[in-house]
């Protein structure tokens, strides 16, 4: 096994786990808006004036931004390392969920569609905050909720099953 590829695997197996956190971290942040993330809620505390409350609403976005931004990685590693993309070049995260939509790692059209989304909006979110929307937060949270944990069991199907 090449050193890239060596350093490749043992940085997505890495990755697998700490994005699995994430997702976990992102799902009790959620349920701080109730047992069905209720939008109203989460839109009320964003939008307050106490900065104490407002913390349970950015802990929903920051554990959103970072199991979104595992997800990418884990898609972008696992494409290199797959030869689905070329070799020594991280694909954008585009081409490797393209790539891992070809090859069956992304089920299907729906999860696939909500992955690309929820990583388009993250880049909104960090790059124009001041003119994000709330609703917008909640919409891609709730995504990432349903397409990332997807992703990452594929994932590691395909790792246990092809990469020994």
């Amino acid at each position: 096994m090449s050193d890239r590829r060596a350093t490749l695997t043992t940085a997505l197996k890495k990755r697998l786990l700490d994005t699995r956190e994430q997702v976990e971290t992102l799902r009790v942040a959620c349920s701080q808006f109730g047992d069905d993330f209720d939008e109203t809620a989460f839109v009320s505390t964003w939008n307050s004036s106490d900065r104490q409350l407002k913390l349970s609403a950015l802990a929903v976005q920051a554990a959103y931004e970072n199991s979104i931004n595992g997800a990418i990685r884990v898609a972008q590693e696992l494409a290199e390392l797959a030869g689905w993309t070329p070799a020594n070049t991280e694909p954008s995260s585009v081409e490797a969920l393209k790539a891992l939509r070809e090859n069956g790692i992304i089920p299907n059209a729906k999860i696939h569609q909500q992955l690309k989304d929820a990583y388009e909006h993250r880049s909104l979110l960090q790059h124009d905050y001041a003119n994000t929307l709330p609703r917008d937060i909640y919409e891609q949270a709730r995504a990432t909720l349903d397409a990332v944990p997807a992703l990452l069991q594929e994932a590691h199907l395909y790792i246990v099953q092809s990469l020994k």
